[in-house]
């Protein structure tokens, strides 16, 4: 759909095609760009891919290719089988794109496409204008009314949200509650009719609804630029799937908010995740993924460090936009908890998990304890002043700090005491001990001031509004809105979606310059000839009459000036008359691109 708005000449072969001409228009390669499912490709006839042979195919492009690798997160069979096209197209130069590829996963997708000697080409991983935040989460209603009243804050005027779930009840509360907020909310889920997903969907991507919730069935190819914030509702099963569904916040690069909202009941769904796995390769990738996934909730350090440095990207620094660089940094010395917590775990022989050291610490009298004796336990009781919440937000610090280490047998964990771990036992015992002092988790932190809100750090997300007005004036962002309106109107005129005509960036930049002319529009960045030829009219008589109305200017900034203040006087002087003509054949004639060559 996106394509097609911009003028390129493409379409799909599905289920969902009605199209009559659609088969044999890919088949006799009239088409720029052909899309279909992997299960589609490999129930093509042979006949079918040498006609479009015969026409000219230049590419195949496998996208999400780490759906080929059973250490990739979201393993599908079907990718499997796409290196038998190979066969028929032995010329075609083959292409694997994903966002998610540690190294295993690509070399796995070389392995199975069948690829002699590739390319490889590594982009960086960061996302400079993403905020990232996570939150520990109490799965009561007063939680999901704080969220509520959050999104309500900004969800008219700063872009679109996802909220994704990882349960479909905690999806349709989530969206009822949005709902009898007051909030033009939409939910997507597996046990929805297609029609009804289909027409969520389509709502979404129209800009008819300001927030989508969902479980993960949704977001695949979701491309909108302006999902201002993707907030998840329960930790996902692995950090690549959260850097994808992540990822699809703020693509037109302007800022956006990514929360994590979790609970300790999520990571005890490691045997639900691995249920599907059909080979012991499958599930031991997919506990690794979702283990590190748990890591990334209980950090204390810079959140995308760690996102680059799991996908093979050094970072240097921390990155200063994230909610434990942001957040004042709460210290203290913990060796004397520290050191309560790895003796129980020691003293219990490293064959439980953290509940029961916890429990020995917090003085239980439980069967399990008694049986095992553990009550006789010296540290018995003497971590009563904690929480078991508390303990465990410590036991994960101790984790990322490499005192604990922990085994999974199936989807049994089994915590003990590394090797660091004895060695600050070792010193503690004989008295030299010196103090540990460790940045507190913000599970701590709430522990202790007894707070579970969202207040606290969910300031960022309040700036979102603030993000959208950045640069303009006030009536500045009344014709924003306006032209925000006017481009809705054009794309349900053109039967496509409002990012399809042109990104908010770019509407934010008309506001700003509000072009009198066609060429002066031309000149926006993110505005091409097909936009200027179908809506150009449209938006400059908007322009000419919303100008006027407010009291503005037209041509306000003006395009040329940047480009003055980087050219040199030197290069102004060498300008070619060829240059001079082409220029002058654009600005003053306003002929097209084509006709100038």
């Amino acid at each position: 759909m996106s394509l097609k708005q911009r003028g390129v000449q493409a379409e799909f072969l599905g289920s969902t095609q009605t199209k009559q001409t659609a088969y044999s228009d890919a088949e006799n390669g009239s088409l720029d760009v052909l899309y279909m499912t992997p299960e589609k490709a490999c129930s093509l006839s042979p006949s079918f891919w040498k006609n479009l042979l015969n026409a000219g195919i230049c590419l195949l492009a496998v996208d999400e290719a780490h759906c080929i690798s059973e250490w990739g997160h979201d393993f599908r069979k079907e990718y499997k089988q796409l290196h038998l096209l190979r066969s028929v197209l032995s010329d075609v130069p083959f292409v694997g794109l994903t966002a998610t590829a540690t190294e295993k996963v690509q070399e796995d997708i070389v392995c199975s496409l069948k690829m002699n000697d590739p390319y490889i080409a590594i982009g960086s991983f960061d996302r400079p204008n993403l905020f990232y935040g996570v939150k520990c989460l109490s799965r009561s209603m007063s939680f999901v009314d704080e969220l509520v009243a959050e999104v309500s804050k900004y969800s008219s005027s700063a872009g679109s949200t996802i909220i994704y779930c990882t349960t479909v009840k905690d999806t349709e509360q989530i969206c009822n509650s949005l709902k009898d907020a007051g909030i033009s909310a939409g939910m997507y889920h597996g046990q929805m009719g297609s029609k009804a997903r289909d027409e969520s969907h389509r709502s979404f991507i129209r800009d008819d609804l300001h927030v989508m919730v969902a479980t993960i069935a949704f977001g695949m190819g979701i491309d909108k630029p302006n999902i201002r914030c993707v907030i998840h509702y329960g930790c996902p099963k692995s950090l690549e799937s959260y850097y994808q569904e992540s990822g699809r916040c703020g693509r037109d690069g302007l800022a956006s908010i990514c929360w994590l909202y979790y609970s300790r009941s999520d990571f005890a769904k490691a045997d639900f995740y691995c249920a599907d796995a059909s080979s012991e390769n499958q599930r031991k990738a997919i506990m690794e993924s979702f283990r590190a996934a748990e890591k990334y909730c209980y950090l204390s350090t810079c959140r995308r460090k760690f996102l680059l440095e799991y996908f093979g990207e050094a970072a240097a620094k921390d990155c200063g936009n994230c909610d434990n660089c942001t957040r004042t940094r709460e210290e203290r010395d913990l060796s004397r908890e520290a050191y309560l917590l790895l003796s129980c775990v020691r003293s219990c022989g490293g064959r439980w998990g953290l509940n029961m050291p916890i429990d020995v610490l917090r003085g239980s009298r439980s069967r399990k304890i008694l049986d095992n004796n553990f009550d006789k336990l010296s540290m018995h009781g003497m971590g009563r002043d904690y929480s078991s919440n508390w303990w465990k937000a410590l036991a994960a610090l101790m984790f990322s700090n490499g005192y604990l280490k922990e085994i999974v047998q199936d989807v049994y964990r089994c915590v003990s005491v590394s090797p660091s771990g004895m060695q600050f036992l070792s010193n503690a015992d004989t008295g030299c001990q010196e103090s540990l002092v460790l940045a507190l988790n913000s599970e701590m932190i709430d522990e202790e001031t007894s707070g579970n809100s969202l207040t606290k750090v969910e300031g960022n997300l309040q700036n979102l509004v603030a993000l959208g007005r950045e640069g303009l004036s006030e009536s500045e962002e009344k014709l924003y809105h306006m032209l925000l309106d006017l481009r809705k109107r054009l794309a349900e005129n053109f039967g496509t979606v409002p990012y399809a005509i042109c990104g908010d960036q770019t509407i934010k930049s008309i506001a700003k310059i509000r072009p009198s002319n066609r060429a002066r529009l031309a000149n926006i960045d993110g505005v091409n000839q097909h936009l200027v030829t179908k809506c150009g009219d449209s938006f400059l008589q908007s322009i000419s009459h919303l100008t006027q109305e407010l009291n503005l200017s037209l041509d306000g900034e003006s395009v040329a000036q940047p480009a003055i203040t980087r050219v040199s006087p030197i290069s102004q002087r060498k300008l070619t008359p060829a240059k001079f003509d082409a220029w002058r054949l654009w600005e003053k004639d306003l002929l097209s691109f084509q006709d100038i060559a």
